[in-house]
C-alpha cells in the first residue's frame, strides 16, 4: 500500500543523518512506550507541579487545539541513542485510531482500529495484539487531553516558537521522562522525546503534519488473521 498517494500527503523528505540499521527493536519499543504515555495523560494522580500563569494558559491551548483536531497525519523521523534513525508515515484518527508505519529496513507497524491495538511485524507476517481497553490509549475513546491539570506533567517551559512540557512517566517498557515540543503558534506536536532510566535519549519528531483531514478506513485496518508472535 502506497501511503503517500492514500491520502495525498506532500512529501518533502529531510536530509537523513545516518542510515538505520535493521535491528532497532528497542527504539521501536520507546515509540510504543511514548504513544502509551501521550495518550494516558490524565491518568496518574501523583502532586504536579506549580505552573506559571503563562504556562498554564498555553497548556489549556495546546489542549484545546489537539481536542478540536480529529485527525492528524504526516511523516516521522526516530532517532536512537546510537544516532541510527528510523522514518515512516503516521496517522491519528480521534477518538481511538493510530497509525506507526514503519519504512524499511524496518518492517513493524502499530495499528489501532478504536478495539484493538496491534503491533505488526510486515515481514514475519506475525503481530502482538493487545485489547484497546487493557492499555492506555483507551482514553482515545471518551477522555480529553489536559496539559493543564493533569498531574503527571512536571514542567513546561515557553520559547519563542516553542512550548517544552515534561511529563514523568511509567510503561510497559520501564520508567523515564517524556519531553513534549509543540508549536507555539499552531500548537501542533512537533517532536517528542523519552529518556529512559539509565538517561538514553530517543527523539521523534513529525513533519509535513495535515490536521482535519479525511483518512481512509483501511489506513486503520488490523489483520487479525496473522499469527501470533512467538515469545
Amino acid at each position: 500500500m502506497d501511503y503517500r498517494q492514500s491520502n495525498s500527503l506532500t512529501l518533502n523528505k529531510p536530509e537523513r543523518t545516518r542510515t538505520a540499521s535493521a535491528g532497532l527493536l528497542q527504539p521501536v519499543a520507546l515509540l510504543f512506550a511514548s504513544l502509551l504515555v501521550l495518550f494516558s495523560l490524565g491518568l496518574a494522580n501523583t502532586a504536579r507541579a506549580d505552573m506559571t500563569d503563562n504556562s498554564t494558559a498555553a497548556l489549556e491551548k495546546i489542549s484545546k487545539a489537539f481536542n478540536t483536531t480529529p485527525t492528524m497525519n504526516g511523516e516521522f523521523i526516530q532517532t536512537a541513542p546510537n544516532g541510527d534513525t528510523l522514518q515512516g508515515y503516521f496517522f491519528i484518527q480521534r477518538p481511538g485510531k493510530i497509525r506507526f508505519y514503519y519504512s524499511k529496513p524496518s518492517y513493524t507497524d502499530i495499528i489501532s482500529d478504536g478495539q484493538t491495538l496491534s503491533i505488526e511485524d510486515r515481514k514475519l507476517k506475525t503481530q502482538d495484539i493487545y485489547p484497546l481497553s487493557k492499555t492506555p490509549l483507551r482514553v482515545l475513546l471518551s477522555e480529553k487531553l489536559d496539559l493543564a491539570h493533569d498531574p503527571r506533567v512536571r514542567q513546561a517551559s515557553i520559547a519563542d516558537d516553542i512550548v517544552s512540557v515534561v511529563v514523568e512517566q511509567e510503561s510497559l517498557f520501564g520508567d523515564g521522562i517524556l519531553t513534549l515540543i509543540f508549536d507555539r503558534e499552531d500548537s501542533l506536536l512537533r517532536q517528542w522525546t523519552i529518556r529512559d532510566a539509565n538517561g538514553n535519549d530517543t527523539t521523534v519528531t513529525v513533519f509535513n503534519v495535515e490536521v482535519g483531514k479525511p483518512i481512509k478506513p483501511s489506513v486503520f485496518k488490523i489483520k487479525y488473521d496473522l499469527s501470533p508472535s512467538q515469545k
